[in-house]
């Protein structure tokens, strides 16, 4: 009978998207409180953004979870291609029942309008990856927004290569930005061993000493994405050699060797 391996359960603990527990970081608690509070305020459009990977899906997830309770809230963490089918999904959200088969924007409006109290507060719409839908559904957001019976949180990538701020349906009509930034030193190392505890893996916070932080750091850039995958890796190597060669590990801080495998396998650095 094979022997429990002390690293199988501790790896999916940093699934990216997967097992994932909220850690309460520095950067995103400011986020998060900024984005609550500008949700109640009578803005139709806010910006959310920040480079990839950041952690901005997860932070928007949170704050959905938090508000639904209390109503008028819709998340959208998937693009859309297509009005119809954006409209479509926004009735049935909002309504909780099959879409009539709209025309389009026009009638959809037309339709909700008679159906919401009118002085109701307008209904708070979270879209993530804003940056992939049509200018033409954008536009027709935008006049969803002046109904006065919707606001919208775009989220966007803030990419080196395009400069999304500087769209024109952005930048005129945004009436307020919130930018999530990467982590740091003392959020990478917080975040690893909240994700531990959060898990009762206490055995595992002596594997890991300011050096290793500092290095993983370095990898990263602190970069929530890639924190989650290069740990991933690491313990997933670690599983390797607990199955195969036990000898190798101690149950003392690991050797920094398995971090640089780690990011090797994962393209973080490259051999000379």
């Amino acid at each position: 009978m094979n022997k429990t391996n002390a690293y199988t359960d501790v790896k999916n603990i940093f699934i990216d998207g997967g097992v994932f527990d909220y850690v309460n970081l520095d950067k995103s608690a400011i986020a998060y409180d900024k984005l609550v509070q500008t949700l109640k305020k009578p803005l139709k459009i806010i910006l959310f953004f920040g480079r990839p990977g950041i952690g901005k899906t997860f932070l928007l997830q949170k704050i959905y979870n938090d508000l639904k309770g209390k109503g008028g809230i819709i998340f959208f963490p998937r693009p859309f291609f297509d009005e119809k089918e954006f409209v479509k999904s926004l009735y049935e959200e909002l309504f909780m029942e099959t879409s009539p088969n709209f025309s389009g924007y026009d009638e959809f409006l037309s339709i909700v309008s008679k159906r919401l109290d009118k002085d109701a507060p307008p209904i708070s719409v979270l879209i993530d990856e804003a940056q992939l839908y049509p200018d033409d559904l954008i536009e027709k957001i935008r006049l969803m927004a002046d109904s006065r019976r919707f606001k919208f949180l775009f989220t966007i990538h803030k990419t080196e290569k395009e400069d999304i701020l500087a769209k024109d349906y952005f930048t005129t009509r945004i009436w307020e930005t919130i930018e999530l930034y990467h982590l740091s030193l003392g959020e990478v190392q917080t975040y690893i061993e909240k994700k531990l505890l959060y898990h009762n893996k206490f055995e595992h916070l002596n594997l890991f000493k300011n050096c290793h932080y500092k290095l993983i750091m370095q990898l990263t850039q602190g970069n929530l994405r890639n924190t989650n995958k290069l740990m991933y890796k690491v313990f997933e190597i670690l599983e390797y050699y607990d199955e195969n060669k036990p000898s190798r590990l101690s149950s003392r801080a690991i050797n920094k060797k398995y971090i640089e495998m780690a990011a090797l396998s994962l393209g973080m650095i490259h051999n000379a």
